[in-house]
């Protein structure tokens, strides 16, 4: 018998086996805890919720363009 039929394997048998479930089970715990950090972060972030009253931006007070995005003299 030569090596080569010693060595085949059945298609139908072939299984992803323990490392496989070990990257899938690693990857699985790698998402939880960077969702798990994500949130806490995010709930220590401190916004202002009423916008600023002197932003010029929001009040329409910002400075003229001309159509290329340069300022008008």
């Amino acid at each position: 018998m030569s090596l080569a039929v010693q060595l085949a394997v059945e298609e139908s048998k072939v299984t992803p086996g323990l490392l496989g479930f070990v990257v899938v089970a690693f990857l699985a715990v790698a998402t939880w805890l960077l969702l798990k950090s994500m949130n806490t972060r995010l709930k220590r972030v401190d916004f202002d919720e009423s916008p600023n009253p002197t932003d010029p931006a929001r009040t329409g007070a910002a400075q003229k363009k001309e159509d290329n995005g340069a300022p008008v003299a």
